[in-house]
């Protein structure tokens, strides 16, 4: 592999805190980035309860999150909680290809960045300067994706799809009439983190009953 680019120190982020449930990949992405940001405080961990833990005072920070299929599986969206507790640090999500609908909907949630895990670490580096510095950053191919997609279907896109796919599942039990406990059973979740998606996907669709999430359901079907 060739080396990575060394980056300016005046863009230098404070703390960069690498998010993974995949320690092997985190510890590595960790030792990468350290060389190329050896004045930064560099941390990884599983999630942001592991690195609360050891960081407990964070005010200034780049997070990367980097997206598995496990992702938002606990019914928790590490994304708000980090600005709740961090609301001036940045985060940038590392991840597979994503829906068009669901990288907008992280980014009106509050990211800054978005790319794929498939580019040159190069391009990683390039992200954390461009966010640190307070601005957005996605991958100029995907840019072109979004822009595709929001002119094909600026009148036509469906609230539903904002959801993620557990998300997505929850919902339509949801509708359904089944209790959190029916649900928790058919799926093999806690209750309470079928409350906790129950509670994110009102927010997300901006409804507040059953019945309202059935008729956004509805609606999408026209």
């Amino acid at each position: 592999m060739l080396p990575l680019p060394m980056n300016n120190p005046e863009t230098t982020a404070s703390s960069i805190i690498i998010l993974d449930t995949h320690p092997l990949f985190r510890k590595g992405l960790a030792r990468l980035l350290k060389e190329n940001f050896p004045q930064t405080l560099l941390s990884e961990a599983k999630n942001l309860q592991e690195i609360g833990q050891s960081l407990p005072e964070i005010e200034m920070a780049v997070f990367i999150i980097v997206i598995n299929s496990d992702f938002e599986e606990d019914g928790t969206n590490p994304v708000a909680e980090i600005k709740r507790r961090y609301p001036l640090a940045s985060i940038i999500l590392y991840a597979e290809e994503l829906k068009p609908e669901l990288i907008i909907s992280y980014f009106k949630s509050g990211i800054k960045g978005y790319l794929f895990k498939h580019e040159n670490l190069t391009e990683l580096i390039d992200c954390i300067q461009v966010v640190n510095q307070g601005n957005r950053y996605i991958n100029a191919e995907y840019k072109e994706v979004l822009l595709s997609y929001l002119i094909e279907n600026y009148k036509s896109s469906r609230k539903q799809d904002l959801l993620t796919p557990r998300q997505n599942e929850v919902a339509r039990y949801l509708i359904q009439g089944l209790t959190t406990s029916a649900i928790a059973e058919a799926t093999g979740l806690h209750i309470s983190t079928i409350s906790t998606f129950k509670t994110a996907i009102f927010t997300k669709l901006g409804v507040d009953n059953v019945l309202r999430l059935k008729q956004v359901f509805e609606t999408d079907q026209n």
